[in-house]
């Protein structure tokens, strides 16, 4: 983990030391954010007048720990120039759709749905047209292939000629290489699996700052369903959540409170 974090973000590490080795014995816990995704206000911490702070948390998702920030560490990510998928220019719009099925299946957590996500890009395609690029074409990032293949005939792997009328591609790059690639072309994100870590970074990092994901309060995710999420602690207040409406085929916006 520590290996493809300095792979992906190698400006991040001038900032810290890492210690490989074990705590401390006279280190004491500190209870501190002990569900994933909702924020705790450090400040009561400087309380703490222990020689070293073990914190008990685990995950820390929140966008609040490090508000404000986005431009410096969209810098930490490591520079590179990926040539196998279509790049956003003048002529031509990207739109970076990211799925997540695998564990979310198994664990009870909000997967991809196929009608979902095509009936929600067809809504982000209406919102997004005052675009006026000639060109628009749709990057598909994740982690089940044969589901990702299914969704759009004629789409393309990265890995393979691109077509000359190719719209759809499908990334087999590497995680480090996503984002990068999302930082220099996503112009749009839609997150369809709306507790994807891997999503959600995308979407942070992305040119464009521009991103959808499928309302997890309509869903029956685990996590949130058990209070392990807050949704103004975990998507940015600029971020706009999608869900359908009523009668199950239209896709709107949803209201967020908060």
């Amino acid at each position: 983990m520590l290996k493809a974090t300095k792979d992906a973000m190698p400006g991040f590490f001038k900032h810290i030391v890492v210690v490989n080795d074990t705590v401390p014995h006279n280190a004491r816990s500190t209870f501190f954010n002990e569900r994933c995704c909702l924020y705790e206000d450090p400040r009561i911490l400087l309380s703490v007048d222990d020689q070293y702070l073990h914190l008990t948390g685990i995950y820390f998702q929140s966008f609040k720990y490090f508000q404000g920030m986005r431009k410096e560490l969209t810098s930490y990510l490591k520079e590179a120039n990926i040539s196998n998928l279509p790049g956003s220019d003048k002529n031509t719009f990207v739109t970076c759709l990211h799925i997540r099925r695998g564990d979310f299946l198994k664990y009870g957590l909000a997967a991809s749905d196929a009608v979902f996500i095509k009936t929600a890009l067809e809504f982000i395609k209406k919102r997004e047209k005052k675009n006026k690029k000639p060109r628009k074409v749709t990057v598909i990032f994740g982690d089940d292939l044969k589901f990702m293949k299914s969704l759009y005939n004629g789409s393309v792997t990265s890995n393979e000629p691109q077509g000359q009328n190719a719209t759809h591609f499908i990334s087999q790059n590497s995680p480090s290489d996503d984002l990068v690639y999302s930082k220099n072309n996503c112009d749009v994100v839609f997150i369809s699996a709306p507790h994807s870590t891997f999503g959600w970074w995308l979407g942070y990092f992305s040119k464009g700052d521009k991103v959808y994901y499928m309302d997890i309060r309509v869903t029956n995710d685990k996590s949130y369903i058990n209070g392990d999420l807050h949704e103004m602690d975990y998507y940015l207040p600029h971020w706009i959540p999608l869900r359908l409406s009523a009668d199950n085929q239209t896709i709107i916006q949803s209201n967020r409170i908060i």
